[in-house]
């Protein structure tokens, strides 16, 4: 499995149930994105090549994104976790880079 945090914009979605109670309570989110929307671009396209794996996408502002940002001892977004092993964090400056250490990180686990 692959985790990814990082901040998304209300398009993408973070899940279902986040969604939902953000509609109850009027909570919009920021459109701008800190790292830029191209990296989210470099991302997406990167996680599209890495072949039919399961992406969870883990907002840095829950408890879990907390946890897994204090577990990995960084605050650099986007993280990108496969298989429990941090693969990437950082800006995704280039996408080609980003799925050679996917491939790397899929094949172990």
């Amino acid at each position: 499995m692959i985790e990814v945090v990082a901040i998304v914009p209300v398009e993408v979605g973070i899940c279902k149930t986040c969604d939902q109670v953000a509609n109850v309570f009027k909570i919009k989110m920021r459109e701008e994105l800190p790292y830029g929307a191209g990296d989210l671009d470099a991302l997406l396209q990167a996680l599209s090549k890495a072949g039919p794996h399961s992406v969870r996408f883990t907002s840095p502002f829950t408890l879990r994104g907390l946890f897994l940002m204090i577990k990995y001892r960084t605050g650099k977004l986007p993280l990108v976790i496969a298989n429990g092993k941090l693969v990437h964090l950082g800006p995704v400056k280039d996408p080609d880079e980003l799925l050679k250490k996917l491939r790397a990180a899929l094949e172990i686990g």
